[in-house]
């Protein structure tokens, strides 16, 4: 959904946005899987890296452009009305199950979420035989003790780290006239946003950055990209080191037609991929990619990250 029409390029970026949404973009359990929602919490606290990611991206190309809102497939309400809906949140079962239990831990932060409030939740539903049974959370996060599997393929996406990129002068020559972070929000996201964020500390920081406040029309199929220090305009390319994550949401009815949302976005790994050890600050773009008048963004900030992957026990 970048524009680029290249098969080999789309290819690439699709390989890119799943390692990144899998392995490189996520902290913690939340990036990966969401942020808790509780009774009484505003709607949408803010969605995981996959939801937003190719999640997204599924439910919108699926659905029918002729349609109004993009019914079937590429609307919430309507979504659970095409046949393909059941294949595709099946592979979301997938990919949490791939995230869980089968990447290495070395790649991705604790992965067990042991909140009462979550593992408690329940639902209803008629089983096989139309009696109403209560199902909680705990129950379903063991595929196994459910009774299924999934087939072992090979993810071509996993080690799908883009190459090294260095900060060249034109990045240098964009701060200069880049505004800072601490000024230019609140913004409506209707062009390319260019800003300064200041890191924590100079170096290869284990670092987070945060975009805060997103207000979204919620009707409104929403898509934008994050770079950092991006040293060209190709933004339709996506398989490089600036790149950073991707925010986008499926169209759905809410009570007020807005939320307020937020995403967190890994930066240790890209920091080791470009040339940033001694700068105080990094630029940061924002490119939005569909109806970007619906999203206005209410900050960045970058901080340390507070629960960083433990490294790995040595087998001496």
């Amino acid at each position: 959904m970048t524009g680029n029409k290249d098969p080999l390029q789309v290819v690439s970026n699709n390989l890119t946005i799943m390692h990144t949404e899998m392995v490189r973009g996520n902290a913690s359990v939340y990036d990966f899987m969401g942020k808790p929602y509780r009774e009484g919490d505003k709607v949408d606290p803010g969605p995981g890296s996959a939801e937003r990611g190719s999640h997204t991206a599924v439910h919108v190309f699926v659905g029918d452009p002729r349609e109004p809102s993009g019914e079937d497939l590429g609307n919430f309400y309507s979504a659970g009305r095409d046949p393909l809906f059941y294949c595709h949140h099946a592979n979301v079962d997938r990919m949490w199950t791939l995230w869980k239990y089968f990447l290495p831990s070395s790649k991705v932060p604790e992965r067990t979420i042991t909140d009462p409030d979550f593992l408690n939740t329940s639902f209803l539903f008629y089983d096989e035989n139309a009696q109403l049974v209560r199902v909680t959370v705990k129950d379903c996060v063991d595929n196994l003790r459910m009774g299924y599997d999934f087939e072992r393929i090979d993810l071509p996406w996993l080690d799908y780290r883009p190459p090294p990129q260095t900060a060249a002068a034109k990045v240098r020559r964009t701060r200069k006239s880049a505004e800072d972070a601490e000024t230019v929000f609140p913004l409506k996201l209707d062009k390319i946003v260019r800003v300064l964020v200041p890191k924590t500390r100079k170096g290869v920081a284990d670092e987070v950055l945060v975009i805060e406040d997103i207000t979204v029309d919620t009707t409104k199929f929403l898509k934008f990209d994050v770079f950092v220090n991006d040293e060209d305009d190709n933004v339709e390319e996506l398989d490089k080191a600036a790149y950073a994550g991707t925010y986008a949401q499926v169209p759905h009815k809410t009570n007020n037609r807005t939320a307020t949302t937020s995403i967190r976005l890994k930066l240790k790994e890209l920091y080791e991929d470009m040339d940033v050890a001694d700068d105080d600050t990094v630029l940061v773009t924002l490119v939005p990619r569909h109806e970007g008048d619906g999203v206005t963004i209410g900050g960045i900030k970058i901080i340390e990250n507070p629960t960083p992957v433990k490294p790995a026990k040595s087998s001496g």
